[in-house]
């Protein structure tokens, strides 16, 4: 095993390369890679600030033992052996300082020569090795980025033509150390729709996939955590994924693949139920407007009935009253069976309106209702028939996510899950 030791560095402070090369280096460490962070920057001790309650937990525990802590700061300067702090099970860091105070280390040729030694017998533990060095070229920061000390520099940069000038500047100074072939340009916090509109930002570099921020990743930063999510992935997570694709190369690509089939595989679980959902949605909303449907024409068939009984009684009672005037039997027949069929009617109608809210719309009805039975009718049909639309819609979706390959299907930013647990884009969007 032989580490690649990876120089962050940046032209000037606030670019966000403490951040990127602590998410790098968790990302790695979780496709099973050993990395070591280790905090170069004592002006600001950025890393060592970044998980400061391990940092603290280790430093009590190793006064518990009747010793100082060793960190880098005593390490180059009395080739002392660094404590690591334990992250996580493939992730330690070496802070710049237990005591958290901005170091004026001297730097001479012995330091150089110590920063060297203390990576040797490092490089045979872990896969890689993140330095966060200090913004601009300082002492410090020359030294990180030396070739001897580094394998390759990522200058961390903003986009914006100040920061373009900053690294051009730098280059311009270490032109032995930042050669074309071992450094790459990353630009930082750029706004998502213009991620891929970057290529005009220096005139000769190597880019890396640039990482796009949202509201999302800087409000996880002023949290102080970091806003990637590799158990259920996010955005930012698959820019990252990205970035390192181009920085790590093949070394990295079988665990990126697992990586990818495996969330894929954690985002088509909820897809499935998804998809279940909205075919029941669907057949409640079709339910819902044909029970809109046959209680208008029930509601029809009972004004029917209701007019049919209406005649029948008049032409009953005319009927009736003829036949006291003078004898017929047509008239006598209709006196007979005239209140049987006004009964059966009466008995009809009622047997439909008991029971529901047809006497109430009957009501509305005569009563001249500003909104009619039939206005209504077409109001809820209107909105059913919406709702319908837009389910179709998301049935379709829905359909064309459960035939994407797992690689396209995370690059897909209408599907990755929201905070509440929910799924992005799914509400209508």
């Amino acid at each position: 095993m032989a580490a690649r030791v990876i120089c962050m560095a940046s032209a000037k402070g606030g670019s966000g390369k403490t951040s990127l090369a602590a998410t790098f280096a968790t990302f790695l460490s979780r496709l099973e890679k050993k990395v070591l962070l280790i905090d170069a920057d004592f002006a600001t001790n950025g890393l060592t600030l970044l998980f400061l309650k391990e940092v603290r937990v280790k430093s009590e525990l190793i006064f518990s033992t009747g010793r100082a802590p060793a960190s880098l700061n005593e390490a180059l300067l009395s080739c002392e052996e660094c404590d690591l702090i334990e992250l996580s099970e493939n992730l330690h860091l070496i802070p710049a300082s237990f005591n958290l105070q901005a170091s004026a280390l001297s730097v001479t040729d012995s330091t150089r020569k110590n920063f060297k030694d203390l990576l040797s017998p490092l490089r045979e533990t872990y896969d890689y090795i993140f330095i966060d060095a200090q913004a601009g070229a300082d002492d410090m920061g020359q030294i990180a980025m030396n070739r001897g000390v580094s394998d390759e520099v990522v200058i961390v940069s903003e986009y914006d033509p100040m920061s373009a000038a900053g690294v051009e500047r730098l280059k311009g100074m270490l032109r032995e150390d930042l050669t074309y072939d071992r450094t790459w340009v990353l630009l930082n916090k750029i706004l998502p729709e213009f991620a891929k509109s970057f290529s005009d930002f220096l005139e000769v570099a190597k880019y890396l996939s640039p990482v796009p921020w949202d509201a999302e990743v800087v409000r996880a930063y002023t949290r102080r955590r970091l806003a990637i999510d590799t158990e259920t992935g996010n955005q930012h997570t698959l820019s990252v994924l990205q970035t390192l694709k181009g920085l790590c190369g093949e070394s990295i690509q079988k665990e990126i693949s697992t990586w990818v089939q495996t969330r894929a595989a954690v985002i088509r679980q909820p897809l499935e139920k998804q998809y279940s959902d909205a075919e029941t949605e669907m057949a409640f909303l079709i339910r819902a407007k044909s029970r809109i449907q046959q209680k208008a024409l029930v509601l029809q068939l009972a004004s029917r009935i209701f007019v049919v009984t209406a005649i029948t009684s008049m032409v009953y009672l005319i009927a009736v009253r003829l036949s006291e005037i003078s004898y017929t039997p047509i008239l006598e027949i209709s006196s007979r069976i005239g209140p049987y069929i006004i009964s059966v009617g009466m008995v009809f109608l009622i047997f439909v309106i008991i029971g529901s809210d047809l006497f109430a719309s009957f009501l509305n009805t005569f009563r001249g209702s500003p909104r009619s039975e039939g206005v209504q009718k077409m109001l809820d049909e209107a909105r059913y028939d919406r709702q319908l639309e837009i389910t179709k819609e998301r049935l379709k979706r829905l359909e064309l996510l459960r035939t994407l390959d797992p690689e396209t299907l995370l690059k897909r930013s209408d599907f990755w899950p929201d905070e509440k647990g929910g799924q992005a884009g799914e509400n209508g969007s």
